[in-house]
């Protein structure tokens, strides 16, 4: 059957079943709806672990193997098969229906990977996981959801937040979970216990390397490339967080970009958006020297460099950051 994320942490707290299916296209609640599925089972006695890639080769014939290599002195093992995408091939499904026509005592089957979508839904390997175990399906908190999103967070890490504070971490993160997620364990961290205002998320977005990812953003907007490759340096190896220079870098870009689209009244956009002197003279300055077209390649870049820092790209963040803010200073 198919479990709501509301009910998830109550039905971990009773008996398992042999197969669960865990989708999201976020990584961050895939990743903590996994890991409080492998700590339910540790509590039953699944004591092995071990983890199957889609793109490992004969992974289908490996899981037909494990479905018929349990025996009664086996240990009770969890089988992790991380799918790169819901559409999965012929031999694929073929292996899935095989493992659940006769699930293994002894072993935990769990898939994961993107949300699937409809079509996907009506297979007949996801309809065998509803049938035989549970699914998952997780959503990124969208509208009036995020900042709610965002304020459950602060609770579960044993923390109130006021309202400004809420708003200004809901504004800065703009959706990226992952990011306010860092953002929260660095605010738990300082201020364990403690309520939380909007100077003590403005403080703890603060690198201990004296540059604040402020500082790096107005940097960027006045054009001063050695000051800024200075600061990105000393970022990257202090404790800076690649996903809050994002924030400030992308909320930028979109600044400029609106500026830069024309037919804007400049001083009421600035009242809207809440930026004052002297910073209103930089996004000026900025919107002058950068090209419509410059400013939506950057925009594409700050999904690229996204992507990195959730783990779905393996190359490197800060050349990726260095580029980015090199773009904007030119």
């Amino acid at each position: 059957m198919r479990l709501k994320p509301a009910h998830w942490a109550s039905h971990l707290r009773g008996p398992l079943a042999s197969v669960y299916g865990i989708f999201s296209d976020e990584p961050l609640l895939l990743q903590e709806a996994e890991d409080a599925l492998m700590a339910a089972a540790a509590q039953h006695g699944f004591a092995q672990k071990q983890r199957l890639a889609q793109q490992d080769g004969g992974i289908w014939d490996a899981l037909r193997d494990e479905r018929d290599a349990g025996s009664l002195f086996a240990a009770q093992r969890v089988l992790l098969l991380r799918l790169d995408s819901p559409k999965v091939p012929k031999e694929a499904s073929a292996a899935l229906q095989y493992w659940l026509a006769s699930p293994p005592p002894d072993a935990l089957l769990v898939l994961s990977g993107p949300r699937p979508d409809a079509s996907i839904q009506k297979t007949a390997w996801f309809k065998g996981i509803e049938t035989h175990g549970h699914t998952l399906l997780l959503y990124r908190p969208e509208g009036q959801d995020w900042p709610r999103w965002v304020e459950q967070r602060l609770r579960a890490a044993g923390m109130q937040a006021d309202s400004a504070a809420v708003q200004l971490l809901t504004d800065l993160s703009a959706g990226n979970l992952g990011a306010c997620h860092q953002a929260i364990q660095r605010l738990q961290q300082v201020y364990p216990g403690q309520r939380i205002d909007a100077v003590a998320i403005r403080a703890v977005l603060a690198d201990s390397s004296q540059f604040t990812i402020y500082d790096l953003a107005d940097a960027v907007l006045r054009g001063e490339t050695e000051h800024m490759l200075h600061m990105l340096d000393r970022l990257r190896n202090g404790d800076g967080e690649p996903a809050l220079c994002l924030w400030v870098l992308h909320k930028d870009l979109r600044l400029l970009a609106e500026l830069r689209a024309g037919g804007v009244d400049v001083d009421a956009f600035f009242r809207q958006n809440r930026i004052f002197p002297p910073r209103q003279g930089w996004l000026r300055t900025a919107a002058r020297r950068l090209t419509r077209s410059g400013l939506q390649a950057g925009i594409k870049d700050c999904l690229a460099i996204d992507a990195r820092i959730k783990g779905q790209d393996p190359t490197p963040v800060w050349p990726a950051l260095t580029d980015l803010c090199l773009r904007m200073c030119r």
